[in-house]
């Protein structure tokens, strides 16, 4: 058969596995938000922006922004990427960025990733700054692809803005294959033939520490994973490459919990929402502060 009808089918099975993920995943409310008592702001000193591009804090301020998108996608390489314009990242003087990418239908201000940016901001008062990714994060199969571009447009900016800024990023759901795929090479990505824009190498060695909750692209055999995972079980939506996460293991944790299906391809209805209380919010904030306060 021609290669390009070959890769043609296998990209429309991936993306409608992917479609019936995300649908399921909203379906069971998985990627909601938590009750009271697993929710957080930003500490005060934390300025929380409600996208890469746009920059608008959390007092409802904005810092000037060129364009509130990314870049059209790009081949160029990492060297040639570093002298772009990325437009305005939204870094402020503080030496510290912990970026969010929500799960599906999550509030920007109400998920799970809330209190994890809270506690790693009180454990450096005034000086974080906290920023949810601004990207859809519906089960459109073009969400994931958009935060793609938006993170790596938002890290190469910050790189050549604020080139001092340590980067600690965080991921749910599909909030955890928009980082992970920011993290890897285009052909690793989920989307294959969407944004091929990386990281620069200033962007990578910024980024001291990624924690994912919940990866429907979970590899049970990654070194970095944690919690409960049954490690010959991968992720329910095209798990990982081992490869394409390599260069970054010794800054990942990775938590996926036995029970959810999402991350297991099969478990409880519940598993998806037990990381709000079993502990591995605090146990990932932990992990991030430890290795900022490494200086790493």
């Amino acid at each position: 058969m021609n290669p390009r009808i070959v890769r043609a089918l296998h990209n429309a099975a991936v993306m409608c596995v992917a479609i019936m993920v995300l649908v399921a995943m909203a379906a069971l409310g998985a990627c909601g938000s938590a009750d009271a008592d697993g929710v957080g702001a930003a500490s005060t000193g934390a300025t929380s922006t409600a996208g890469a591009a746009s920059g608008s804090s959390a007092n409802g301020s904005a810092r000037p922004s060129q364009s509130p998108s990314s870049p059209e996608p790009s081949s160029a390489s990492s060297q040639s990427a570093a002298s772009r314009d990325w437009g305005d990242s939204g870094c402020s003087g503080q030496d510290v960025r912990v970026v969010m990418a929500r799960g599906t239908n999550e509030s920007a201000d109400d998920g799970l990733l809330n209190p994890v940016s809270k506690r790693i901001a009180d454990a450096f008062s005034g000086r974080v700054q906290v920023t949810s990714l601004n990207y859809p994060a519906t089960f459109d199969v073009d969400s994931v692809d958009a935060g793609v571009k938006r993170l790596v447009a938002m890290l190469n900016g910050q790189a050549l803005q604020c080139p001092r800024q340590r980067t600690v990023l965080l991921g749910f759901s599909q909030g955890a294959v928009v980082v992970g795929d920011a993290l890897s090479a285009p052909k690793q990505r989920l989307a294959v033939d969407g944004n091929r824009d990386v990281l620069t190498d200033g962007a990578g060695r910024n980024v001291v520490a990624v924690v994912m909750y919940g990866d429907p692209r979970f590899n049970g055999r990654a070194a970095y994973n944690r919690g409960t995972f049954d490690a010959k079980t991968n992720g329910s939506l095209s798990p990982r490459e081992l490869t394409a996460l390599a260069s970054y293991a010794g800054r990942i944790e990775d938590y996926c919990a036995g029970d959810d299906l999402v991350c297991q391809t099969s478990g409880e209805q519940e598993g998806h929402r037990s990381y709000f209380s079993d502990g591995s919010q605090t146990r990932g904030a932990d992990f991030a502060i430890a290795r900022l306060k490494a200086g790493r």
